[in-house]
């Protein structure tokens, strides 16, 4: 293959424009949600006081709702696996925390564009604004569930705390690189395809069942073991139920799929966002 004029070879550079031209839309993409960010602050702030709007208690629920449900399923399956895993309260929630960040934010990814059709066909807004308003908005959620796992723990004397805890906010940044991508890719099909909201629910479900929240690995059959590796949800609950349940950090064949598998969702879905964004309009 003969060198191009640059001093590398012909066929990459192709590539090497491409990865140049979502780098500079990219920079001038966090420009405008700087510029924005006070809209982007408005309509978070509106949504959470709209969900708990007229009720008694008010945004105290989003507290209160994930100590109640824990402290229930807690309960409940501590019961049931009684005796096959040990502190079987900590090993559920440390995996059911993240997964439901993932979780909620891939349910709520069909209507991000759909919903926001008023702004978008009125006003020049940059769409990964709606993207990055879901993902903030169940980002908050989640942080209230870490507040009632710990609060929890505390007063059960469940958890215990160890230095390996520093390493929790890791996957944390790479779980929003991860949903900001798959919400865009979700958000930009559903535009096209109105039927992912109902298919949506049934996928995650069977994912729910796929990875190893309330149960452990040892109990799968030794021929299903090997194909849990593609199940990109996996290594998110491994790489906080390491820290909190373990008390140790994620051993490197978690560390690295969850790390690579986050940029790739990452940059695909920016990339399928912004290849579609003019198109949007005209698809609502």
């Amino acid at each position: 293959m003969p060198p191009n004029t640059r001093g590398g070879f012909a066929g990459h550079a192709p590539v090497q424009e491409l990865m140049m031209s979502l780098f500079g839309d990219f920079t001038n993409e966090i420009q405008d949600l700087v510029k924005f960010r006070w809209v982007s602050i408005s309509l978070v702030s509106s949504t959470l006081r709209t969900r708990y709007k007229r009720s008694i208690l008010g945004f105290f629920w989003s507290l209160l709702g994930p100590i109640l449900s824990y402290t229930v399923m807690g309960y409940v399956f501590s019961f049931l696996m009684k005796g096959m895993v040990p502190d079987f309260f900590v090993y559920m929630f440390s995996a059911t925390l993240i997964y439901n960040l993932l979780s909620v934010t891939i349910l709520s990814s069909p209507a991000i564009m759909i919903a926001n059709e008023g702004f978008i066909k009125k006003i020049y807004l940059p769409k990964s604004l709606f993207v990055v308003n879901t993902v903030a908005l169940e980002f908050i959620n989640f942080l209230f569930g870490m507040v009632a796992l710990l609060f929890l723990g505390l007063v059960f004397r469940k958890l215990t705390f160890s230095w390996a805890y520093m390493y929790l906010p890791v996957p944390m940044v790479f779980a929003l690189l991860f949903n900001f991508g798959i919400a865009s890719m979700i958000s930009v099909a559903s535009v096209f395809f109105r039927d992912l909201t109902h298919i949506l629910p049934v996928l995650m479900q069977a994912l729910f069942f796929a990875t190893p929240i309330m149960y452990t690995m040892d109990i799968l059959p030794p021929e299903i073991q090997p194909y849990t590796v593609f199940n990109p949800l996996l290594y998110f609950v491994e790489s906080f139920r390491y820290p909190i349940y373990r008390g140790t950090l994620p051993p490197a064949e978690i560390q690295v799929p969850l790390m690579l598998i986050s940029l790739f969702i990452f940059v695909a879905g920016y990339w399928i966002l912004k290849k579609f964004e003019n198109k949007i309009v005209f698809r609502l």
